[in-house]
């Protein structure tokens, strides 16, 4: 089976990630809705105790639309992109805190950070 394309290792995110490219994709109704599902998912999965806030990671968080998801459930999000494009566009739209950095060049937050 021939191995799938990954833009990131071809070139800089900006290159693939640009600011075109990020609002083009923030305004896909599908892909936001897609997103909200997979975030909701996400929550579901994590089985955070009820009736207390949890503080969430969330790796290649994109344009945040899993910041509002989180929110709605009454938790908080870090958001980390390796696209400032992607960055700007969830602080648009209030999707939490969020921070440019590299999944790939590891994370400095201690452990136990999140729940």
């Amino acid at each position: 089976a021939r191995a799938m394309s990954r833009p990131e290792r071809t070139g800089a995110p900006e290159q693939f990630y640009s600011t075109a490219e990020a609002k083009k994709y923030a305004a896909n109704k599908r892909m936001n809705e897609v997103q909200m599902h997979m975030a909701e998912r996400a929550v579901d999965l994590l089985q955070l105790p009820g009736g207390k806030p949890a503080l969430i990671l969330d790796a290649g968080c994109g344009s945040g639309v899993g910041g509002q998801v989180v929110a709605s459930y009454g938790h908080f999000m870090i958001g980390l992109d390796i696209s400032q494009a992607m960055l700007e566009v969830a602080e648009s739209i209030d999707a939490g805190d969020v921070l440019k950095g590299d999944m790939g060049q590891g994370f400095r937050f201690r452990g136990g950070s999140f729940d």
